[in-house]
């Protein structure tokens, strides 16, 4: 939703829509400074989202955050930004904060995964209970990581049994070159991601059709069902055995407009449709 008009009416005019789970920023996304913590104020937010029976409540880190990154300013502003970002989803009571794994701007994959993990190891110590980083996959152009599975199942090999997991999204995922358009394509890539980490470390689902060519490098999302992957392809991945409560999130153009409703139409259509 459009960041303006606030987080009450818009959580409520989400719900209207159809929307039973939803994703927020803790803040501008395009800042390294998160607002003032307001104690009262976000325990009112989660009473209300309590409410509309809307759960999870997903939090995703500022766009700014590079743990990959081989400067060492960007590098501890980003640890620093994902610590207090876990913080405010324990305020919150949002069990999942989604980070985007980051690029090594030319440092080297090597590199970049170490940086990551480094990051990680000094972080962790610090993170509150009952709150899981979900790394999340990148359309892979230029020097991202992320676009390769096995980028997120080494680093998450790295820590057993800590609060990690991962956030498919499905835009990036074809940018990357795997192919969701249909039940094969879908089956094809979950196995793949699977090899690289157990099923239950996937904890949600960016829904996102795309408009660019499998395996391009391009991040672009569209509209569900106007795009590559396309009605058939999100059926198949919508009756998935997913466990109870299993987020899927909408990122597409027109935040706030009719699109939204239907585009939840699109996907809650999807899950009942014949294959």
């Amino acid at each position: 939703m459009p960041l303006k008009g606030g987080f009450i009416p818009n959580a409520g005019r989400t719900r209207e829509m159809g929307a039973e789970c939803i994703q927020v920023f803790p803040g501008n996304p395009t800042s390294w400074k998160l607002p003032h913590f307001d104690e009262q104020e976000i325990d009112k937010r989660s009473r209300y989202l309590l409410e509309l029976k809307i759960y999870p409540l997903v939090i995703h880190s500022v766009y700014l955050v590079n743990m990959a990154s081989p400067r060492p300013d960007i590098f501890k502003k980003s640890r620093d930004m994902i610590i207090q970002t876990m913080h405010r989803a324990h305020a919150y009571g949002a069990p999942y904060v989604v980070v985007h794994v980051g690029s090594h701007s030319a440092a080297g994959r090597d590199t970049g995964i170490n940086n990551v993990i480094k990051s990680l190891e000094e972080q962790m110590p610090q993170w509150p209970e009952g709150v899981t980083l979900l790394l999340e996959n990148t359309s892979g152009g230029g020097s991202l990581l992320g676009g390769d599975f096995r980028d997120l199942g080494e680093i998450i090999r790295y820590f057993p049994g800590a609060p990690l997991g991962v956030c498919l999204d499905t835009a990036h995922a074809w940018g990357a070159g795997y192919d969701l358009s249909g039940p094969r394509g879908v089956a094809e890539t979950l196995e793949l991601l699977y090899r690289q980490l157990d099923p239950s470390l996937l904890k949600a689902v960016h829904v996102n059709d795309t408009n660019v060519e499998k395996g391009s490098g391009k991040d672009r999302h569209q509209h569900i069902g106007e795009g590559w992957i396309g009605k058939e392809g999100f059926a198949s991945l919508m009756q998935q055995e997913w466990p109870p409560d299993f987020p899927f999130i909408l990122e597409t153009p027109e935040i706030g407009t009719e699109k939204d409703r239907q585009n939840l139409q699109a996907l809650k259509q999807a899950s009942r449709q014949e294959l």
